[in-house]
């Protein structure tokens, strides 16, 4: 599983998540992130097998990537909630590999 923290954008990103007591928020399986990507919602350059960080701007950009029809679509819901959640605190999302 991928799993997502909340990460305030001027926060340094921390080599795994117990060393700063960041939030997790939810995670994602492969099959889902790979289904994501190829419908354009999650950028190409994120690898789901390494960390990587995702500030306020690339969140809202995810989220205007989701199409209305989408939102009821299986894989987009559980990104929706992490958005929803990063977006509730005015945070960013650091995701680690596991």
């Amino acid at each position: 599983m991928l799993d997502f923290y909340l990460l305030d954008d001027d926060e340094n990103a921390p080599g795994y998540p117990e060393e700063a007591g960041i939030t997790i928020v939810g995670s994602i399986d492969f099959e889902t992130f790979e289904r994501l990507k190829a419908k354009k919602i999650i950028p190409e350059r994120f690898d789901y097998h390494s960390d990587f960080r995702w500030d306020t701007v690339l969140i809202q950009q995810i989220r205007n990537n989701i199409q209305e029809h989408m939102l009821n679509d299986s894989d987009v819901e559980p990104l929706l909630q992490l958005l929803d959640i990063a977006k509730a605190h005015g945070s960013g999302l650091m995701a680690f590999a596991d």
